[in-house]
């Protein structure tokens, strides 16, 4: 095993994870910047939303479900830059040696 690639593995994730909260922050920076209350109308909004919502369970992850996934990007990242690195070593040398 590659210490260099599980290295770059965790930090792939830590990437992805940084820029998904990144996102999150600036939409939701966005949001409340634009967000204009409507006094009058509140009601009428509610009442649909109310009959736009589906019944149902709503998905909430929890710290188990990021951490799996964190640690499932990681992996991902391993086996795809191992085999990048297998498939240009065999390019460079075609015989073999």
């Amino acid at each position: 095993m590659k210490i260099r690639y599980v290295i770059e593995g965790l930090l792939f994730g830590l990437i992805v994870y940084a820029g998904y909260i990144g996102w999150a922050i600036l939409s939701g920076l966005m949001l409340t910047r634009n967000y204009v209350p409507d006094i009058v109308a509140r009601y009428e909004s509610v009442e649909e939303l109310e009959h736009k919502v589906s019944f149902g369970v709503i998905f909430e992850p929890n710290w188990l479900t990021l951490a799996g996934s964190f640690v499932l990007l990681a992996v991902l990242y391993y086996v795809v830059r191992t085999w990048a690195a297998k498939r240009s070593a065999a390019r460079k040398n075609p015989d073999g040696r």
